[in-house]
């Protein structure tokens, strides 16, 4: 028969180990649920950063774009001086085209004044050698007094005045033809001087104008690339809070899921622990007839359950265990490692799996799918959630040429969720594969590991 201290004594021990596995398994559930809150403050940390991070870079987009709009105008005034300039400028070729026309007018003029002027002074030169000849000037009153008759004075009067009238016209000629000739070839001079500088001042400004132009241009250029750069800046601050949101989705559902198998945990060990106790009360009343020997029997039945139990709880979780490890998510060889590089400096947050196109890509561990989309650097990628032993796993597969999954779904390890490519930001085809113990992070990556230290 049983004493009442032994059969207690029982009783307590069975109470506790059911207390302790109860406790065991709901503190595996609260440190899961812990550690997942931990990383659900931290995304939305991280998207109250991306946010003010989009909303300053927005702000200096819309400054960049003030600054655009006034050199545009700037530049559109320019054009409107430069077309300004090149009117005037062609009106002074004109202007010039017709004045040297004019010049050779000129000119031709100023040769016939030349010849008049050689012709006169060869002719007033003819005249000086005549009187030179003749001993010196002839005295017209000798001239006159040497006539025969009136009418023989009157022809020699009427020669010696036509004679006095054409050397008398002879030099106011000469004098006049040289003055003319001085006149036109200043007026001459003095248009050829001043076209060709008003010209050449014209196409200073012209070049200075344009030169001007050129450096407008030059900066809205840069002010372009500048607002290209924000812009990707803006798409990456998009990208991010999406994929952030995405992931956020996902761990708040697991958080749910946790909680639902934490509660389910409880009520099942309530029910364990009540029936156990229900058993062990109609233990009590067999044990009052039952002899010594049916309790040593008793005490060797429950330590072998016991023990079975000890054994399936350390198989289960060896199993556990062993479904916690990565696998190697495609075939082929690696061509870029996990860390800096040296041909480039560059921290490279993941390993590079090279192969051909379309080979098949795998879940390197059970997950959920929290992202499936293109993205302008990973290209074509899926991002998968990991919960393995209460801690949280992220995984990235980037480049690839398809993709089989979508937002939400539920994978299994080994399960193919797309294919190799070479989308992207990618130079040639191969697999960029990014494994985080935590959650997914934007550059520079904080909390990426190297997968090979997971994959076994």
């Amino acid at each position: 028969m049983f004493k009442p201290t032994k059969i207690k004594m029982i009783t307590t021990i069975c109470l506790s180990c059911s207390l302790i596995l109860g406790i065991n398994s709901g503190t595996v559930f609260a440190d899961t649920q812990t550690k997942l809150n931990n990383k659900l403050n931290d995304i939305q940390n991280q998207k109250q950063q991306n946010k003010d991070k989009l909303a300053a870079s927005k702000k200096n987009l819309s400054e960049n774009q003030k600054k655009q709009d006034t050199v545009i105008k700037n530049i559109k005034e320019s054009d409107k001086k430069i077309a300004s300039m090149s009117n005037k400028i062609d009106n002074t070729k004109e202007r010039v085209r017709q004045n040297k026309a004019s010049v050779v007018q000129l000119k031709k003029e100023i040769k016939k004044i030349d010849a008049r002027i050689d012709t006169r002074t060869e002719l007033l030169k003819g005249r000086l050698r005549s009187i030179y000849i003749s001993g010196g000037a002839v005295s017209y009153l000798d001239v006159l007094m040497g006539s025969k008759s009136f009418g023989n004075f009157l022809d020699r009067l009427l020669v010696l005045k036509m004679i006095t009238d054409q050397d008398n016209k002879i030099i106011n000629d000469q004098k006049q033809d040289k003055q003319a000739q001085v006149t036109k070839r200043k007026r001459l001079q003095t248009v050829l001087d001043q076209t060709t500088n008003d010209l050449h001042n014209l196409q200073t400004m012209k070049t200075s104008i344009k030169q001007e132009n050129e450096h407008k241009q030059n900066l809205l250029g840069e002010l372009k690339n500048q607002a290209s750069d924000i812009e990707k800046t803006v798409m990456s601050s998009n990208e991010q809070t999406g994929i952030l949101s995405a992931q956020e989705s996902v761990i708040k559902q697991q958080l749910a899921d946790f909680a639902a198998q934490q509660a389910k945990a409880k009520e099942r060990a309530a029910a364990e622990a009540k029936a156990k106790q229900e058993a062990q009360e109609k233990q009590n009343e067999k044990a009052k007839t039952e002899t010594a020997s049916a309790k040593s029997v008793t005490v060797s039945n429950n330590t072998q359950t016991a023990a079975e139990t000890v054994t399936s709880t350390s198989s289960s979780d060896s199993e556990e265990k062993s479904s916690s490890q990565f696998i190697m998510p495609a075939a082929g060889y690696i061509s870029s490692g996990f860390g800096y590089r040296s041909f480039d400096g560059e921290f490279h947050p993941g390993i590079d799996i090279a192969n051909s196109t379309g080979t098949p890509i795998h879940a390197a561990a059970d997950g959920t799918v929290f992202k499936a989309y293109t993205s302008s650097s990973y290209g074509n990628c899926v991002m998968i959630s990991h919960v393995i032993n209460g801690q949280l796993y992220t995984t990235v597969y980037a480049h690839l040429s398809a993709i089989y999954v979508s937002d939400g779904q539920s994978v299994s390890q080994g399960q193919s969720i797309g294919a190799m490519g070479n989308t992207g930001e990618s130079f040639g085809t191969h697999l960029h594969f990014e494994l985080y113990n935590g959650r997914w992070t934007p550059p520079p990556h904080n909390g990426a590991v190297n997968p090979l230290n997971f994959i076994h």
